[in-house]
């Protein structure tokens, strides 16, 4: 994979659409885009780009995705409850809250947030563009592990509030990131404010980070290798490895 992999992506989905951090090899050159779909950029997954995102790949038929509870184990409370399950593939197209808690109710036998019915769009988006092949080089991830993985315990501050972002901003640059609170308020301002909100830069470089860590070789999986849904891709939160 290294050979050919020049760039990374870690994608986080914002108000606009998707926010991109992409970045060379190194963690080099970086740059953002807010996009509406994700079309082009997993067009070029596999050719010279490897994609970490925050959104579930893999949608359950009727049993539970080992690698959430995995997560919210790992992360503990309160950062816990940022890991929010998808609904069972039968309920993904309901078109209410109401009628999607009903369709995983009666499938799962549980039922599912509102956090993950207003992300259901994106998980559909998502669904659509992968199959087996693609996942080698599009892998899902979540910013919090990342982050709790970098300070060595989950971190304490939520990351809407000026401790959580300053926090989480250190360890960015810890990990390789040269970047700071007021380049990523420019950032935010030259992509659109409304489209785009602090914390969603800051989850994408998240991403980014787990993406240098998958390519060179330092990629680990939460959940079941043998866990797959129905088209066959494997569901898993890919983290470093480092606690």
């Amino acid at each position: 994979m290294k050979s050919q992999i020049r760039w990374l992506c870690g994608i986080d989905g914002c108000r606009g659409g998707w926010v991109i951090a992409r970045a060379a090899s190194d963690l080099s050159d970086l740059s953002f885009e807010v996009a509406p779909d994700l079309d082009a950029i997993f067009a070029r997954a596999g050719i010279d780009s490897l994609i970490a995102i925050d959104i579930p790949i893999g949608v359950p038929d009727n049993d539970p995705r080992v690698c959430d509870a995995a997560a919210r184990q790992l992360l503990r409370w309160p950062r816990s409850s940022s890991v929010f399950s998808p609904p069972a593939r039968r309920a993904l197209h309901a078109r209410t809250f109401h009628e999607a808690l009903r369709l995983n109710r009666e499938t799962m036998g549980i039922g599912i947030s509102k956090q993950a019915f207003h992300i259901m769009e994106k998980i559909r988006q998502v669904d659509d563009l992968m199959d087996a092949a693609k996942q080698q080089y599009v892998r899902e991830v979540h910013p919090e592990v990342t982050f709790a993985q970098l300070n060595g315990r989950p971190i304490l501050h939520g990351k809407r509030t000026s401790a959580g972002r300053l926090e989480r901003i250190a360890l960015l640059r810890t990990a390789g990131l040269h970047i700071s609170d007021s380049g990523l308020i420019r950032e935010r301002a030259r992509l659109g404010a409304r489209g785009v909100f602090h914390d969603d830069l800051i989850d994408a470089l998240a991403c980014l980070v787990t993406a240098a860590e998958i390519r060179n070789g330092r990629g680990q999986a939460l959940g079941r290798v043998d866990q797959k849904d129905a088209k066959g891709l494997t569901m898993e939160i890919v983290c470093s490895g480092r606690m």
